[in-house]
């Protein structure tokens, strides 16, 4: 999936209309300072006094598992406000790197940034921390499902949802056993996978439809989610879950 097209999405969001041609990014894999300092007091109000920071981002002591951001790219919209896509790099303790990109709005570069990091925890970064660096954290639970013939441990992050009515309710709830019934029935290799699903609509129609597993486009997996039972509304709505298969 071209990232740009996540761009649009949420500008859709923010103006409640059809989204309008993007400005040229700019500019692109711009560090982002206050990430550090994100990262390290969110680590911190979970309880970790040993929290380090090296050339590979933030994280604790004894835990190779190292979080960084940077800027992929910002459009300033017609309406004064901007839209950012940050570029999230989790280095696990194997070596492995997940790679995620998640948009931001707000009045300012600095305030759509923000909202992007905002964005990162609510979706993704429970599900690193809980897989990765506090297997015993109470605010996530881990699933044990059957894929392939084995029992795996399965982190499901929330369904992020963003819709641009406060007024039309969505309920989701129904989506998560679909999600896991595809899993289930998946082809996923023993190793570790991470995958993230990504679905929009609008006025009953999808408007755009993503599934990656470890950092790649999965078309398989995007056009099973597709034929998901979503619900229709009269509105704009995009969800997202990021997945880890242990």
């Amino acid at each position: 999936m071209r990232h740009s097209i996540i761009v649009l999405v949420v500008i859709a969001i923010g103006c409640g209309q059809s989204p309008p041609l993007p400005a040229p990014l700019i500019p692109a894999n711009e560090p982002i300072p206050q990430s550090v300092e994100f990262f390290s007091q969110w680590l911190k109000n979970h309880g970790h006094s040993d929290v380090v920071t090296d050339e590979q981002g933030v994280g604790i002591a004894n835990n190779a598992t190292r979080l960084s951001a940077s800027i992929y790219g910002a459009n300033p919209s017609k309406d004064g406000g901007f839209v950012v896509e940050t570029e999230f790099r989790i280095q696990l303790p194997s070596g492995r790197v997940i790679v995620e990109f998640v948009a931001g709005i707000g009045d300012s570069k600095d305030q759509a940034i923000n909202d992007s990091l905002v964005n990162f925890v609510l979706t993704t970064f429970h599900v690193v921390y809980k897989g990765f660096i506090n297997f015993d954290d109470p605010h996530l639970e881990s699933t044990k499902m059957t894929i392939g013939g084995k029992e795996r441990e399965v982190l499901l992050g929330d369904i992020f949802l963003r819709s641009n009515s406060s007024e039309e309710r969505i309920d989701l709830s129904g989506i998560r056993p679909q999600i896991e019934a595809l899993l289930e029935k998946s082809n996923l290799s023993s190793e570790l996978h991470w995958i993230k699903i990504v679905y929009a609509q609008r006025d009953g129609k999808p408007m755009m439809v993503s599934a990656s597993t470890d950092n790649a486009e999965n078309q398989s997996l995007a056009e099973q989610v597709t034929r998901l039972d979503w619900p229709s509304a009269p509105v704009f709505y995009m969800s997202k879950q990021f997945i880890v298969v242990k």
